[in-house]
């Protein structure tokens, strides 16, 4: 997953869901086209509500998010976190470092970039 605190939804990419062998019958259509920086513009399959864990080593949060599915294959990424799920786990990205801090329900946890 790549991180993009610009983003104003999580993206999943169609690949990703289908490796994770879940029924297309889960995802709900939505109408609404996604805009990129560029103005590109794409629509995307619909919304699946899936569980997401972040974890470092016995820190770990798990949380139940709505990932927007799109039909998109020239990524390197499985999809993209944007700022709904970092809000939610109270997030701090820093580029820089290539490091997510989280919280969980004990602790603070940290996320690197192999």
């Amino acid at each position: 997953m790549s991180v993009d605190t610009g983003s104003s939804a999580d993206i999943s990419y169609l690949s990703t869901y289908d490796k994770l062998q879940l029924p297309l019958s889960h995802i709900q259509p939505i109408a609404t086209p996604l805009i990129g920086f560029t103005g590109h513009v794409v629509y995307p399959l619909g919304i699946a509500t899936l569980y997401f864990i972040v974890e470092e080593g016995k820190r770990i949060a798990t949380i139940k998010a709505q990932f927007t599915v799109v039909d998109i294959n020239d990524s390197s990424y499985n999809g993209l976190l944007g700022r709904p799920i970092l809000t939610v786990l109270r997030a701090i990205v820093s580029p820089l470092h290539l490091k997510l801090k989280f919280l969980t329900s004990e602790d603070i946890g940290e996320a690197c970039r192999n």
